[in-house]
């Protein structure tokens, strides 16, 4: 629609519904202890809380949402909350770099992987095509909740909205 703003839309609706079960898929670890290695975040981290990121690019204004999710899983880690994040990518092997980059430059603790799109399948995670970042919270491998952004909702209010939800479930999930 012509001269509509984020503001005006109707929010996209990415990630699975509350209370769906995650699936399993394989993604290659860019950072943390399995760099270089295919590796499945959801079978790793079971029936802990996840905060799981699914983005479609990875740009500067995401960095202070990701160093806040950091902060947040660190500070609940005791608790076995868990986060780790995946670029969605047409063309995986050229996405390495982009995603390596980004980690080292902004001090981004969280694993980071790449993944095809048949991760955004509704058969998968169920990311929709204009969610540049979805963010989908679990707990025993159930959906509790998620949050989507348009590329051009990755602003200060939206993301300290994004930051309010997670940390929220990260003060009400236990392990």
């Amino acid at each position: 629609m012509a001269g509509s703003t984020s503001a005006s839309r109707t929010p996209v609706r990415s990630g699975l519904v509350k209370g769906a079960y995650i699936p399993t898929f394989y993604s290659r670890a860019v950072t943390g202890p399995l760099m270089n290695k295919s590796v499945c975040y959801v079978c790793r981290n079971g029936q802990r809380p996840v905060v799981m990121l699914l983005m479609r690019r990875m740009t500067p204004a995401m960095r202070p949402l990701l160093k806040n999710i950091d902060r947040i899983v660190d500070g609940k880690r005791a608790y076995g909350l868990r986060t780790f994040g995946v670029l969605i990518s047409e063309e995986p092997s050229d996405a390495l770099p982009i995603v390596q980059t980004f980690a080292f430059n902004g001090k981004i603790t969280m694993p980071l992987t790449v993944a095809t799109e048949a991760v955004s399948a509704p058969s998968c995670q169920n990311v929709h095509g204009d969610a540049a970042l979805t963010i989908v919270l679990y707990h025993k491998r159930r959906a509790v909740s998620s949050i989507a952004l348009r590329a051009d909702e990755l602003d200060k209010q939206h993301i300290r909205d994004a930051l309010k939800s997670v940390q929220n479930f990260a003060n009400n999930v236990r392990w």
